[in-house]
């Protein structure tokens, strides 16, 4: 639940476990509305909060669901404005403004508004002060303001709370990279690795060496993962194999877990890209269609756009402007998205 992907993913896993809250007498609209969140019926959800509303079902419960719904449309404009409102019935703080904020602090993530977000992180750290996730991603927000130097506090302090965690300071490398301190963010890779020693497993060495570019090493302690059942094992090995040029066997490994496991929305997304990169189109746009269907919404976006290209490779002009169209509506701001619309707009 670590990186901003990862977190927006883990906030409608969350949401489902708290799913029951809308279960007592009189909130049967809240109910439906949570079941088919369940089952990424985001509409059929809406749909059921706004019946919830006219029922004068539980203000604070109805509007949070409406919020998590409209973040699995992407609509996070709408997300935040829920998340407000329900979070202006709560009368005093409980669990579930607790974990409401969390999500409202996603939306603001996503809007782009980074102090708003580091303020709801700063008022959760202040009443649980091992709040570990609160500590990582302000952290990120410090980094989205370029304040580095608050960014390493809040990364080294959940560090600490939590020394064994090796997704913790991959997730927060990924972040540094991104924000142009990859030599820094191998530093904490680098020891962790040498603090860990043989603690590691064969698996866990293979994910330090992918994120450390060492990718001859990664390939050796992965290999053995090929036909496993760990998604993110998977996953990363794929990625080693398109790191050596060898786009072929990392859309093996991608369909070899595909075909023996449970599906999985980032594997379809890399084998979608593999895929394309191999001028099979139509298998393309198969893999990403799969994984929209799963409604994710860690890689919906991601899977949305990739499919957006696909068509358009396979000369579908028609059906992807209109993709493309409609994917603008709900990601506007998306500047990758206006280029190709450009482009489509002349076909």
């Amino acid at each position: 639940m670590r990186s901003f992907i990862k977190v927006c993913a883990a906030v409608l896993s969350a949401a489902f476990i708290l799913g029951g809250c809308g279960s007592k007498t009189g909130n049967e609209n809240i109910s439906k509305g949570m079941e088919f969140l369940e089952q990424y019926d985001y509409q059929s959800a809406l749909d059921s909060f706004e019946a919830a509303i006219v029922y004068n079902e539980d203000n604070q419960l109805l509007y949070r669901g409406e919020g998590l719904a409209y973040m699995g449309l992407g609509d996070y404009e709408s997300a935040k404005s829920s998340f407000l409102k329900s979070i202006s019935y709560a009368d005093h703080i409980t669990g579930l403004e607790y974990d409401t904020n969390y999500y409202l602090a996603v939306t603001y993530m996503k809007l782009g508004q980074y102090e708003e977000a580091e303020r709801i992180y700063s008022a959760i750290i202040g009443l649980e002060k091992k709040a570990v996730d609160a500590y990582y991603m302000r952290g990120c927000t410090f980094l989205k303001q370029n304040n580095y130097e608050a960014a390493i506090a809040d990364f080294e302090k959940a560090f600490s709370l939590e020394p064994d965690n090796l997704e913790l300071v991959t997730d927060a490398f990924v972040e540094m990279q991104a924000a142009g301190y990859a030599e820094e963010g191998k530093t904490y890779l680098e020891e962790f690795m040498s603090s860990k020693g043989d603690d590691l497993e064969d698996g866990e060495k293979g994910i330090m060496y992918y994120y450390l570019e060492d990718y001859e090493n990664a390939h050796i302690y992965l290999d053995a993962f090929v036909n496993g059942d760990d998604p993110g094992l998977s996953l990363i090995l794929g990625k080693t194999y398109e790191k050596l040029g060898d786009i072929n066997y990392a859309a093996v490994v991608y369909q070899t877990y595909l075909s023996a496991n449970s599906p999985d929305a980032a594997i379809y997304n890399s084998l979608g890209i593999c895929l394309m990169q191999q001028e099979k189109y139509a298998e393309a746009v198969d893999a990403f269609a799969a994984g929209i269907e799963l409604g994710d919404t860690g890689y919906l976006q991601e899977l949305k756009y990739n499919l957006i290209v696909a068509n358009e490779k396979m000369g579908n002009f028609s059906q992807a402007k209109t993709m493309v169209n409609e994917y603008l509506t709900t990601y506007p701001d998306d500047e990758k998205a206006k280029r190709e619309a450009d482009f489509l707009s002349t076909r």
